[in-house]
């Protein structure tokens, strides 16, 4: 008899731990969906695109538009070179416009009241030469000035070229087309240097 009671208390606590087991799986799993398998959704969740799909394309409006030259750094050099009163002493302004859509450049040097059309082709020939320099340090695909040449970036772009004086007086204006000739009048150097100077044969007084 008391056989008959352990065996009867043994399986009422088998069915319970059984009915326990199952209550705590069945809160723990995801729900079922039907036709769908929850491991292949997981798998589906947990993949990343790839990285070429997954990178924010820049807004094209947003970048800067490519140019040509570094025009800021032109705009500094050029202001500290022909504004420097102790290269130039007669430099009072300077000014210029680059448009690389039409291809075409203006430079504009204001001397000081009393300069002369002498002096004004004097530096128009340096502000032209040093001008083309300046930018042509920026790129290998341009010839510095020479002592015969203005440089190669006026065979791309056209020139306006104005030296004037701080009252107005327009001492100088030229206009070139790209690739035109350039008739600026050039100091003559002499790659001799300075001629002897020769002593006439003649006799000395006694």
């Amino acid at each position: 008899m008391k056989l008959i009671k352990k065996m009867t208390v043994l399986s009422l606590a088998v069915l319970a731990l059984g009915g326990c087991t199952q209550s705590s799986i069945s809160s723990n799993a995801p729900d079922m969906v039907e036709g769908v398998d929850p491991a292949k959704m997981n798998q589906e969740e947990d993949e990343t695109l790839p990285r070429e799909e997954n990178i924010l394309l820049e807004n094209e409006d947003e970048k800067e538009p490519e140019t040509m030259y570094e025009w800021e750094q032109v705009t500094d050099e050029t202001n500290s070179l022909f504004l420097d009163t102790d290269l130039y002493p007669l430099a009072a302004a300077f000014n210029y416009t680059a448009d690389e859509e039409a291809l075409a450049i203006s430079l504009d040097w204001t001397l000081k009241d009393g300069a002369t059309e002498e002096d004004a082709m004097d530096y128009a020939v340096e502000l032209v030469k040093n001008f083309n320099d300046i930018i042509a340090v920026q790129t290998t695909d341009l010839e510095a000035s020479s002592d015969t040449s203005f440089g190669s970036l006026w065979d791309t772009f056209s020139l306006d070229l104005t030296i004037d004086t701080e009252d107005g007086t327009v001492l100088l204006e030229k206009s070139y087309g790209a690739g035109e000739e350039i008739d600026l009048v050039m100091p003559e150097y002499n790659d001799e240097g300075p001629e002897p100077v020769v002593e006439e044969d003649v006799p000395k007084k006694a």
